[in-house]
């Protein structure tokens, strides 16, 4: 049987190097991961998304097979990684409960010593008799407070230890939640923040308007000048949504060159207004590498703006921005075009 394994784990590192020369993308750790775990059968939803990309024919480039990664490898350990925390937690939990339960034992059992004390008090008044049961309760006094104190200070050490793993699990979310080239949120991130808005603005007719913007002719920086170059632009664009989106503004990479904006407190006009100045600015920026000075060109963006609608569900005030999106790129791209109702 292990041999049999060991077989089955060499031929899906040979068909993944195969495939990365079909696609004509380098064997970096990151390309040769997502075949590897395709071919080795160990993701089914990666191999799903693979078979689909293949069945329309689409070539998986760089920006594709960091895409994969992010979405089924990275996630998967990481939720991996959630799962440990989780447990870590459930188990100083369950202590905590086992030391505060024999707290509580202990307690009943000095309460039964002082009600035992009380009724031999009762029935025998001697000076001697009142001289043992004295001894007897500050024994067991002492015994109480040593309990107490020792109870005390695990109970210090367990909140220490459910700070660090709390801790952890912010680390944890957050690594889920970014994208890691562009290092704003991604596309789980994005589509939680979209249903929690939502439901907020809806809740409290409060406006939220959304941008999907994409960068035009992306392709062109890719297979003119490289991959590293396209991921330069990506950051580019990524820090200028950023540069917009304080809190409690989302900006996200919804996949590929496609990004997205998420505006609480805003209406469509000043949504409008907001990407037609980001719009501009990096349409007016000229991209330059600074190792050789090589002059790129510009970067021109496509960009639609929708506004929450009345009782209008998360998934058509996507699709109404989304459409508008692509209205912008048929008309001729860097423009701003608003959603039809």
């Amino acid at each position: 049987m292990a041999n049999d394994y060991l077989a089955h784990l060499q031929v899906a590192g040979e068909r993944a190097l195969a495939c990365l020369r079909r696609h004509a993308v380098p064997p970096t750790a990151i390309n040769y991961a997502v075949w590897f775990t395709h071919h080795a059968g160990q993701n089914p939803g990666l191999s799903r998304a693979i078979r689909e990309l293949e069945a329309k024919g689409e070539r998986i480039d760089e920006v594709r097979h960091l895409e994969l990664a992010e979405r089924f490898i990275a996630r998967a350990a990481q939720l991996e990684r959630i799962q440990d925390l989780v447990g870590r937690a459930d188990s100083a939990l369950e202590v905590i409960a086992s030391e505060i339960g024999g707290f509580r034992a202990n307690a009943a059992a000095y309460g039964a010593t002082l009600e035992g004390a009380a009724s031999r008090l009762e029935g025998d008044g001697r000076i001697d008799a009142v001289t043992v049961l004295v001894s007897e309760l500050k024994a067991a006094t002492l015994a109480m407070r040593e309990r107490a104190d020792a109870l005390e200070r695990e109970l210090g050490r367990r909140d220490a230890e459910l700070a660090a793993v709390r801790a952890d699990l912010v680390k944890a979310e957050e690594a889920i939640s970014t994208d890691p080239l562009t290092g704003i949120g991604n596309r789980r991130l994005f589509d939680r923040a979209l249903r929690k808005l939502a439901a907020e603005a809806a809740k409290r007719g409060s406006p939220l308007a959304l941008l999907m913007v994409d960068i035009d002719h992306f392709k062109r920086f890719n297979d003119t000048y490289g991959h590293p170059v396209g991921d330069l632009v990506l950051k580019l664009v990524a820090a200028k949504l950023a540069e917009r989106a304080l809190p409690p503004r989302i900006a996200a990479r919804y996949g590929g060159e496609e990004f997205a904006l998420l505006l609480p407190g805003s209406d469509l006009a000043e949504a409008v207004e907001l990407a037609e100045g980001i719009r501009a600015e990096v349409a007016d920026r000229e991209v330059v590498l600074k190792s050789d000075g090589r002059k790129l060109g510009t970067v021109t963006l496509s960009i639609g703006v929708a506004a929450l609608g009345p009782g209008e569900p998360a998934d058509r005030f996507l699709a109404r921005a989304d459409a508008a999106l692509y209205r912008a790129k048929e008309k001729g791209r860097n423009r701003v075009e608003r959603a039809t109702d």
